[in-house]
């Protein structure tokens, strides 16, 4: 489809009900979790293990074939996501010691966090191997298939390229990129746009998505909608 031909209050609807099965279904599979945690198409969002933790105002995207996960290795780990922060799908986060991911972060598509080698050097079936505490710092934002190790600490503002492993620390306001990741540029921290400012600022998260959706959707009607689902045309 080319657009969304819903109607703004069966989008309400099916919102609402969507959150009551994350609220039933995810909620207790995390230790805790903070106020409008969010989790789009919940069925495909996996937490293993315990010592997962999410703040207020976290939202997860997690697709069929690309799911999130979130897993704590046999109760030896720690995961802690901030508030404001956004995990898109193909997310991986696997823990046996700590991750701890700052504020208004933004981990992007297949994004991968582990603090363990999952195997030693000689004796390779044996997990976890060698660990080290991860800890992201607020308002970081993490490239699409990025690769952060064990031991890493990245300091706040940072962003670390598509594509790159890190394998050492990360001064905050840097921009890193390459295999193994090198500071490429930086990060003015005073000319910075967080997501943390669509919940904090004049206009609440809620108010601006009501706005934003009920003006996208204005004029789409159920019968509409019935019938791109059922006889769609060339340009639906």
């Amino acid at each position: 489809m080319r657009k969304d031909y819903r109607p703004y209050w069966l989008k309400v609807l099916m919102d609402r009900l969507n959150q009551r099965y994350v609220d039933w279904r995810i909620r207790p599979q995390l230790d805790s979790s903070g106020r409008d945690f969010r989790v789009m198409y919940p069925r495909h969002l996996q937490v293993t293990g315990p010592r997962v933790h999410t703040g207020d105002h976290v939202h997860v995207m997690a697709l069929y074939d690309r799911p999130v996960r979130l897993s704590v290795f046999e109760g030896l780990g720690e995961i802690t996501i901030g508030s404001y922060s956004i995990v898109n799908p193909g997310v991986r986060i696997s823990s046996a010691s700590s991750i701890r991911i700052g504020e208004s972060c933004m981990l992007a598509m297949n994004a991968y966090l582990a603090d363990a080698d999952w195997h030693d050097v000689q004796h390779r079936i044996f997990a976890p191997g060698k660990t080290a505490p991860i800890v992201i710092g607020d308002n970081c934002w993490i490239g699409e298939s990025a690769f952060v190790g064990k031991g890493v600490t990245i300091g706040e503002n940072s962003i670390v390229g598509a594509y790159a492993v890190v394998t050492g620390d990360v001064p905050a306001n840097s921009i890193v990129a390459g295999i193994p990741a090198r500071v490429i540029g930086q990060v003015d921290p005073d000319d910075i746009t967080s997501r943390r400012q669509m919940f904090t600022g004049d206009q609440s998260y809620d108010e601006f998505e009501e706005n934003y959706f009920s003006d996208l959707l204005a004029g789409n009607t159920l019968l509409n909608w019935l019938r791109t689902l059922l006889l769609p045309g060339g340009k639906d």
